[in-house]
Formats: C-alpha cells, sequence, structure tokens
C-alpha cells in the first residue's frame, strides 16, 4: 500500500470552515521558510481577513506592510493552504493585521486510516479490568485505531475501552489532550524483542468508534517526521 498522501486538490472559502479563535500557521517570506502560529480575529468574504500579529517568546514578531505569507490550518480531515498579503498592521492598542483574501486555496485530505509506529504514552481511562493501570504505551496508531502495549489485559474482544492521549500538535503549536472511545480487537501475548526473559506484555488491537481530526493529524504529522 503506498504511503503517499493525495496531491493537493483545490477548494472554496467555505471549505476550510474558518472559525474565529483558530489556531493558524504562517509561512513568512525569506531565505528559509519561517513558521510563527497566530489566531483568526475575523474576515469579510471576499475582501480582507484579520489575524492577531504572532507572539514570540512573549514579543510580537516583527511583521511588515506588503510581507507575503503562506497561511496553513487545519481543518476537518485536510490540510488547507493559501497564499495572502499583509495589507495594514494595527499594532496599537491590540496588534492586529488586515490581510488579503485568498484568491486560490490548496486542500491536501490526510489518510485516516494510515499507521505508522510511535512509543507514545497512553492513560486507559475505562476497560473491563476494572482499575487503574499504568505504563500502557501505542506500538503504533491511525485516525481508525491503535495497538496498546503494556504489563496487563485489558480485557476480551468486543470489549469496550477509553483511552486518553496527550500530544503535541506542529501544526498548530499545541498540546491537546484527547480521550477516545473503541472496542478491543484483538489481544496478543508477546515478549520484548531480543530479550527472551522479560516480563511478557499484552498487545490489544483497538478499532475507534469515532475518528478523532486532532488523532489524525498526529499520525500526520508523525508519517512527515518519519520520510
Amino acid at each position: 500500500m503506498s504511503t503517499h498522501a493525495p496531491a493537493p486538490q483545490h477548494a472554496k472559502f467555505a471549505d476550510m470552515k474558518f472559525q474565529v479563535g483558530q489556531r493558524v500557521q504562517l509561512i513568512l517570506e525569506g531565505p528559509s521558510a519561517h513558521k510563527q502560529y497566530t489566531s483568526v480575529i475575523g474576515w469579510v468574504e471576499n475582501e480582507f481577513l484579520m489575524l492577531r500579529v504572532p507572539q514570540e517568546d512573549g514579543w510580537v514578531v516583527h511583521m511588515r506592510e506588503g510581507m507575503n505569507v503562506e497561511v496553513r490550518l487545519f481543518s476537518g480531515l485536510s490540510i488547507f493552504t493559501f497564499k495572502s498579503r499583509i495589507n495594514t498592521l494595527l499594532l496599537n492598542p491590540r496588534n492586529y493585521m488586515l490581510m488579503s483574501f485568498p484568491e486560490e486555496i490548496l486542500e491536501s485530505p490526510m489518510r485516516a486510516h494510515l499507521r505508522v509506529r510511535t512509543n507514545l504514552p497512553v492513560e486507559i481511562l475505562q476497560s473491563t479490568a476494572g482499575h487503574n493501570l499504568g505504563d500502557f504505551h501505542l506500538h503504533d496508531i491511525s485516525g481508525g485505531g491503535a495497538s496498546v502495549v503494556g504489563p496487563h489485559k485489558l480485557g476480551e474482544v468486543d470489549s469496550p475501552i477509553q483511552l486518553k492521549l496527550r500530544f503535541d500538535l506542529q501544526s498548530t503549536n499545541k498540546s491537546e489532550e484527547v480521550s477516545i472511545a473503541g472496542t478491543i480487537q484483538s489481544v496478543e501475548l508477546v515478549h520484548r524483542a531480543n530479550q527472551n526473559h522479560s516480563q511478557p506484555e499484552y498487545q490489544h488491537g483497538i478499532r475507534f468508534h469515532e475518528p478523532d481530526a486532532r488523532v489524525v493529524l498526529l499520525v500526520h504529522e508523525l508519517q512527515q517526521r518519519q520520510h
């Protein structure tokens, strides 16, 4: 199966589901792409966008009128990208900037069921085991499920389970905490590779009931780092 992401396609402004307060990534023009993060204040369709001037270490990032930037945002199960220009800076008192309305928007859909390896710790919120269990981690994850490994059996096949994940997203520069419900589809007793005398572990195949968009974005970012 190919791991290549689908080719970008043209999108409409409404497809992005632009929202006040939404986090976006700005890629500033220059010899090397410099990324900043900010939030949406508002817009007038077909006229302008209004974004907050980004800050770094508590200081307003130096921007200038006429600067061209690439705007990237995550919405649903897609990453949207468009070019824009800073038309007006309103630094006092609110640090706003008025930007040109996008003329062309590209949408890059993310594959919800792409599976990647990871060692991300996971908290077990609910399982048929009936007590608090620690020392569990993910062996791999996709938008539709995960493989959870740990020292105890979390339940039988077809048992319900609820997991909590904490991770940072580069695309939004935010820390996320996600609770996700699923069903145990398989349980396998395994030993750590090259450690014949190690304590056995249980590897659980989990199917998520509903894909969480933030988990899909995490999978996308992990896949990008591994290539």
